[in-house]
């Protein structure tokens, strides 16, 4: 992309603003004052959310009070709620940034996109089936996990105005959401990589989780189409739907393993091809087919996507490895629920290893009065695991049921734990996945501390 993205003009049209507005280039928008470059518009985002957003992560601070370290980073414009003393660029006012401001420049850079957009959201998963999706020649697609109320309008208002399609991955955190952010997006094709029990406390139940995921096509045109799993009813969707999984439209007709990657053979609608994953899981190969599905949806070639699955490799905190010493450290930590921790336990059951196959694994957030039996129930996955460290009260549920030989240990508060007492039950040549939801060990940095601790002790 040459031109920029937008000029203060424009942006001032789209927010519906009179004036005379100059045409400086803008290559960035963001809400984030860390992350303004010269050229950049800054949003001054309210620290509480508003139009009846939730966030787990509210500031008790405003976007407007870093005003002057943005100007001073190089924003050449910013959207403000009332004009800010000492600031010498451009501040476009309105009565609310986000609903008024950054969703109403999304709204605009959407309507003058007319290429294909596909839109996806799932309960695990999604943020590595965008990544695949990203890998097609010439996509635009948000960035790490802009799926929530500010990353989506966020994606739309930096996308690549001449890209050859737009992926836009979509979260939630509270019923409605999904449909709010995708009638906002107006994806041309609409994925829902899978549905599992995360967020049942908020939500209550399996089908109300199912209902909010499915909602992502209320966005969709009347010739659009939606992508699900092969087992994902959707009867509220009249139009056209496109299945992936065994026996689906498009599926899986062999995998081979081959060292720590498979090579797998699909059948994409009809059509054959063949491509490889590294590291191959069925986690990933289920990802992969996903992203396969909604490329052909979307009217574009599988084949060019085929060419790059294998070139994909593990985010930050979603099963990168790295060797200390002569252990094995895989940091899964970013995010964990029943349908993740269970991949993550099954796909280190499967590893060869010389040593010993280790998990230290935390509660599982947000899921209601069954949280203990989906910690307890666990307890399925790890039988090929030598030894479980768990984390977190509810963890206790699973600890209780471990065969005594497999249990390292319990700890209650995440806050607390030791990294170097995890780190003296760890021997050479052992693996030891760190899995659970981001507030257990990601936002607690307990992968690094851990690695910093096997380092010490090397």
């Amino acid at each position: 992309m040459t031109k920029a993205l937008w000029t203060v003009a424009e942006v001032a049209r789209a927010l519906g603003l009179a004036g005379d507005y100059p045409e400086t280039p803008i290559d960035l928008v963001t809400q984030d004052s860390r992350a303004v470059k010269p050229g950049s518009l800054f949003v001054a985002l309210s620290g509480t959310p508003s139009g009846g957003f939730v966030s787990s992560f509210a500031s008790s601070r405003d976007g407007w009070e870093f005003a002057a370290n943005a100007e001073q980073a190089g924003a050449v414009a910013m959207i403000v709620p009332h004009r800010v003393d000492g600031i010498s660029v451009p501040q476009l006012v309105v009565p609310d940034t986000l609903i008024d401001g950054l969703w109403a420049l999304a709204r605009a850079a959407r309507a003058r996109f007319h290429g294909p957009v596909i839109g996806l959201t799932g309960s695990a998963g999604k943020t590595s089936t965008k990544e695949f999706i990203a890998t097609y020649p010439g996509a635009s697609a948000s960035p790490s996990s802009f799926n929530n109320f500010w990353g989506v309008p966020l994606t739309l208002c930096n996308a690549d105005p001449s890209a050859s399609v737009w992926v836009v991955e979509m979260g939630m955190n509270q019923q409605g959401e999904i449909a709010r952010l995708t009638e906002l997006s107006q994806p041309t094709v609409a994925l829902v990589v899978n549905v599992q029990p995360v967020h049942l406390e908020k939500l209550g139940s399996l089908e109300a989780i199912r209902k909010e995921k499915v909602s992502i096509a209320r966005g969709l045109p009347s010739d659009g189409i939606l992508v699900l799993p092969v087992d994902l009813a959707a009867p509220e969707w009249p139009g056209r739907v496109l299945r992936f999984g065994a026996g689906a439209d498009v599926h899986a007709m062999s995998k081979v393993p081959a060292g720590e990657s498979w090579d797998v053979t699909a059948d994409i609608a009809g059509r054959h091809l063949a491509f490889s994953l590294t590291p191959g899981a069925p986690h990933r190969l289920h990802n992969a087919l996903a992203a396969l599905a909604s490329v052909a949806a979307a009217g574009l070639d599988p084949v060019l996507l085929a060419r790059e699955l294998g070139e994909v490799g593990i985010m930050t905190g979603r099963g990168v490895e790295q060797r200390i010493g002569e252990i094995v450290l895989i940091d899964d930590s970013f995010n964990g629920n029943p349908a993740s921790m269970a991949a993550a336990l099954d796909s280190l059951q499967a590893r060869p290893v010389r040593g010993r196959r280790i998990a230290v694994i935390g509660d599982m957030l947000e899921l209601g009065d069954e949280a203990p039996a989906y910690h307890a129930d666990m307890v399925g996955h790890v039988t090929g695991i030598d030894g479980v460290y768990c984390v977190g009260p509810l963890m206790r549920h699973l600890f209780e049921k471990l065969p005594p030989e497999k249990r390292l240990g319990w700890h209650e508060d995440p806050a607390t734990l030791d990294a170097s007492q995890v780190a003296a039950l760890l021997a050479p040549d052992d693996v030891v996945v760190i899995k659970g939801s981001k507030k257990i060990f990601w936002v607690n940095k307990f992968v690094q501390k851990l690695a910093a601790a096997l380092q010490a002790s090397n």
